[in-house]
């Protein structure tokens, strides 16, 4: 197993040094499911690994593996990565099968804040408001759609979801855009016209070392389709 995991890192990173190293090993030493998954899609993760050079590029592909890692340890759950990519459409990172039979879709994205303590519920609910915006146009219509956004631990709470999506539903009224001017009313439209489609926001954060430390989960009571209740219980159990 040893080997097969050096031989499957050493592929997917090339250097010894590369910073997704430790996390790849780690996730591969916790799950066989998790090798399986690396090892389909080996190609992938090496190009995205090899392009990151950012620290946000790179804090980006951690958090798509981490969210896969997170699925993958329960057997329930089988993870597609990047199943669409090929249509050259917008599309969710994963497809993903619980239990053989009931299929949903996961978009991962990260709440970036410009100070990772921020507890301005406010502020911080105008910045998840305009990453739904963003990535709404992701959910594929008829069918079950889950938004995993990455948040610092600080910053998240069972009201911080709640909160953008009101902002979102009140934007249409000019009191509204006068006080958040900055997420735009075109970006609230298109929520609005959408807002169907998304079947739940889950807020995802992470210890320093890449482990699932919480989850808060608003369901969309205005979803065609609703997330399954089982998918639900598994997302907001302690994930450690």
């Amino acid at each position: 197993m040893t080997k097969r995991i050096d031989e499957l890192v050493q592929h997917i990173c090339g250097a010894p040094n590369h910073p997704l190293v430790p996390f790849l090993r780690q996730w591969c030493d916790e799950s066989r499911l998790f090798i399986t998954f690396a090892e389909t899609n080996a190609t992938k993760i090496r190009k995205k690994a090899r392009l990151a050079v950012l620290d946000d590029e790179l804090t980006d592909l951690f958090a798509e593996l981490a969210i896969a890692a997170f699925l993958i340890r329960d057997r329930r759950f089988l993870v597609h990565y990047e199943p669409y990519r090929a249509s050259g459409l917008r599309s969710p990172d994963f497809q993903v099968t619980f239990r053989t039979q009931a299929l949903f879709h996961v978009e991962v994205t990260r709440l970036r804040l410009a100070d990772q303590a921020s507890d301005d519920m406010t502020g911080n609910a105008l910045k998840l408001a305009r990453v739904v915006c963003d990535k709404i146009g992701q959910c594929p219509p008829g069918t079950t759609n889950l938004l995993a956004v990455v948040t610092p631990p600080s910053v998240t709470g069972d009201d911080l979801a709640p909160a953008a999506v009101r902002l979102l539903e009140s934007y249409p009224q000019r009191e509204a855009q006068r006080l958040a001017p900055e997420l735009g009313l075109e970006g609230a439209r298109e929520y609005l016209r959408q807002r169907q489609r998304l079947s739940a926001i889950a807020l995802c954060s992470f210890t320093t070392d890449w482990r699932p430390l919480r989850v808060h989960l608003w369901r969309n009571p205005q979803a065609k389709h609703p997330l399954h209740a089982d998918i639900a219980k598994y997302l907001v159990q302690t994930p450690q």
